[in-house]
């Protein structure tokens, strides 16, 4: 296997910087999330459950599925100044639930470069279809 040499610098990576990704978060997304942990939490799996015992007007992706939407734009990020990264951590906090069929976009900015340690922080928003922001968090990568 050839890995196709990347040029980007830590140094090149200008604060500021964004990168998006949207992705509909329907049923078979969160079914096929919920097999992947082996979380089946009713109020994830069973919208006329949820409907009945929640205020929620159907089933709810799970809070974990919606965080790792930060994955895709991280990489593309990368992959547009072509550096190669490890993620350190991450966190998130949830501010709306996402309902299936809601499409979630998820946008990651540069928002701090430390130096000494060469690490890289995004600042994190998702947002649904109606433009309320579902998830705020962080992420923090070695630049390799």
């Amino acid at each position: 296997m050839t890995t196709e040499a990347w040029t980007g610098t830590y140094e090149s990576l200008p604060l500021g910087a964004a990168e998006s990704c949207s992705q509909v978060i329907d049923g078979a997304a969160i079914d096929a999330f919920a097999q992947a942990i082996q979380s089946f939490n009713p109020l994830h799996m069973d919208g006329d459950w949820a409907r009945a015992n929640t205020q929620f007007p159907d089933r709810i992706a799970h809070g974990v599925m919606t965080a790792a939407l930060m994955s895709k734009p991280m990489v593309q990020f990368c992959e547009r100044f072509r550096v190669r990264t490890a993620l350190l951590s991450s966190s998130a906090k949830y501010r709306k639930p996402v309902v299936a069929g809601d499409t979630i976009t998820t946008t990651v900015r540069l928002a701090e470069k430390i130096d000494a340690k060469r690490l890289i922080r995004f600042a994190i928003e998702s947002k649904n279809q109606r433009g309320e922001v579902v998830l705020t968090g962080e992420a923090v990568e070695k630049a390799l």
